[in-house]
């Protein structure tokens, strides 16, 4: 039907609304007005449309269907099925995959596959559609085995089916296989070379991985299929970061339009890219703007940033009313309250660092923070550095341990134990975790300090032990990457 034909139908049922009469329609104009509903996606008659036709012809299979569906849209999916089980009809494309997502919303997947195989039996026409509907569905449901299950009996069917591919790419993805879903999504991408969503997906699956050159390659073909998505922009901006192109980010950041929740969640990166390369003026300038908006989030790291380029930019009275003024806002924070501890120590403040340290260590002992992250695998070993520096050695080798139980892959953790345990001269510990130290965080500690770290190291027992300097304990924990991102 034409759309002025639709246009005309509408006037007649509002026209008689208005003057208090019910008009009549055949159940195919009730219809063809609810599907350009629909089209338009304009639902305000929709639902008064519906139960007009439903009580004119309250049999019509098709108007129940529809009635169906608005069951299902308000997630009451049993009044749904039922109603649809009751209409006896076979061969109806809407009414089967209607009922089997509905059957898949209530986490019923042996009726799906019931209703399947009765579509396999039956060699209906529109069995390849049904595998390309309910496929994405278990997906967004995060019902990844049923998924799996599902798409595998697609493609064993229909083995060329991209669409069936490419939710293929997704699970493995959601099973941790992403070199799979690499290759495969290679193989989409061999198909339709001008796929947007096949190029945004391979960026994504390798920025996963860290291979950012790729990802960023990857991102660069998406944008010429289609350069509006702004979290395709984002996302390369990420990579670019990652990839220390530090200068690239921050154009590619500069290029982002969007709203005002957009610029919050590009303004701390394109900050961070600033500090990289060390034009902390700049980051300055973005940071006080951004520590004053109550619904940026990640407060406590935009305050540890913006404290660093306040000493950077020869600003430390504000560094330090910033620093107090952050820890009272997030006073359980580790990091915040690690970085307060040190700077009381360097000011004198023994008997106050002492209290903010202690309690730290409560904190951490009374799980406040998940143990799974590595965020309090670092907290830990700054503690630990801290005690250190009292000359605390045990206390501080119980929390490298800590760190090691947490995550034995901890980057430098067997180095820290080393050292702890050679200022006890504890050597059969000592070379234990020397042996036990990565050639990665040899190049990490070989980065980090030079090539001349160990030039005047000299172990001498009657020497007096030294530690590191609070001050330098501060600067190294507003320069450290873990701490600072």
């Amino acid at each position: 039907m034409k759309k002025d034909d639709i246009s005309r139908l509408l006037q007649h049922y509002l026209s008689a609304k208005e003057e208090g009469k019910e008009p009549y329609f055949d159940a195919d104009q009730i219809d063809e007005m609810l599907d350009s509903f629909e089209d338009s996606n304009d639902y305000t008659y929709f639902d008064e449309v519906l139960a007009l036709g439903l009580k004119l012809h309250p049999g019509n299979s098709a108007l129940q269907i529809k009635k169906g569906r608005q069951f299902a849209y308000n997630e009451d999916y049993e009044s749904a099925l039922a109603l649809l089980e009751n209409i006896a009809e076979t061969d109806n494309q809407d009414l089967d995959m209607l009922k089997m997502e509905c059957y898949c919303s209530l986490n019923q997947y042996p009726k799906v596959l019931e209703i399947t195989e009765e579509l396999i039996t039956r060699d209906c026409d529109y069995l390849e559609e049904v595998f390309e509907y309910i496929s994405p569905i278990l997906n967004d449901l995060d019902m990844n085995k049923e998924a799996r299950d599902f798409v595998d009996r697609g493609l064993a069917l229909f083995p060329d089916n991209l669409i069936l591919k490419n939710e293929l790419c997704y699970i493995l993805e959601t099973e941790g296989d992403v070199p799979r879903a690499i290759k495969l999504c290679n193989e989409l991408i061999d198909k339709n070379p001008f796929s947007y969503e096949y190029w945004f997906t391979l960026g994504r699956l390798h920025s996963m991985v860290g291979d950012y050159e790729k990802a960023i390659e990857a991102f660069d073909f998406a944008l010429t299929c289609d350069d509006s998505d702004t979290e395709l922009k984002i996302l390369k901006a990420y990579c670019l970061y990652m990839n220390e192109s530090y200068e690239k980010a921050i154009e590619e950041y500069q290029e982002i339009e969007g709203d005002e929740e957009v610029m919050r969640r590009i303004s701390p990166l394109m900050a961070e890219c600033y500090m990289k390369l060390e034009q902390y003026e700049k980051a300055y300038q973005l940071l006080s703007t951004i520590i004053n908006d109550p619904d940026m989030e990640d407060g406590p790291t935009n305050y540890i940033n913006y404290i660093r380029c306040c000493t950077e930019t020869g600003r430390d009275n504000e560094a330090s009313n910033k620093l107090f003024k952050a820890a009272q806002l997030y006073p359980n924070n580790v990091r915040l309250l690690s970085l307060l501890a040190l700077c009381l120590l360097d000011s004198g403040k023994k008997e106050e660092a002492i209290e903010i340290t202690n309690k730290i260590f409560k904190i951490i002992d009374s799980n406040s923070i998940d143990p799974e992250t590595q965020e309090e695998c670092n907290s830990l070993i700054h503690a630990g550095e801290y005690l250190l520096s009292k000359g605390e050695v045990d206390k501080a080798i119980s929390y490298y341990k800590k760190v090691l139980q947490i995550n034995p892959k901890t980057p430098l953790i067997h180095i820290h134990l080393a050292m702890a345990y050679l200022h006890n001269k504890d050597l059969e510990n000592f070379t234990d975790h020397v042996s036990q130290i990565s050639e990665d965080d040899l190049f990490r500690l070989f980065r980090k300090f030079g090539s001349d770290m160990f030039a005047d190291f000299t172990i001498d027992p009657d020497k007096e032990k030294k530690h590191i300097q609070p001050e330098d304990l501060v600067k190294e924990f507003l320069k450290n990457k873990d701490n600072s991102n």
